[in-house]
């Protein structure tokens, strides 16, 4: 399973994680280096302010797909692995 964690690296290339990481055995892991944003890192993110803020953001009804345009959609993209 493939997870992603948010992490900082200081000058000397010590790797530091920004929240927690759980795991059952020894795993190999990649690290992509990220351009600066310039901006402060905040250690962790707030689920209950993303989630207030959908609920208060929610797509207008004219730019909600339809079950059928979805399903079709979907088939389009299985029909185009080929």
């Amino acid at each position: 399973m493939l997870q992603t964690v948010e992490a900082e690296v200081d000058l000397d290339g010590n790797v530091r994680l920004l929240e927690p990481l759980r795991v059952t055995k020894p795993t190999r892991a990649l690290l992509t280096l990220l351009e600066d944003t310039g901006g402060p890192v905040e250690p962790h993110g707030n689920a209950a302010a993303l989630l207030e803020f959908l609920r208060n953001n929610r797509l207008p009804e004219s730019a909600r797909p339809s079950v059928e345009e979805i399903e079709a959609q979907i088939e389009e993209n299985r029909n185009s692995w080929e």
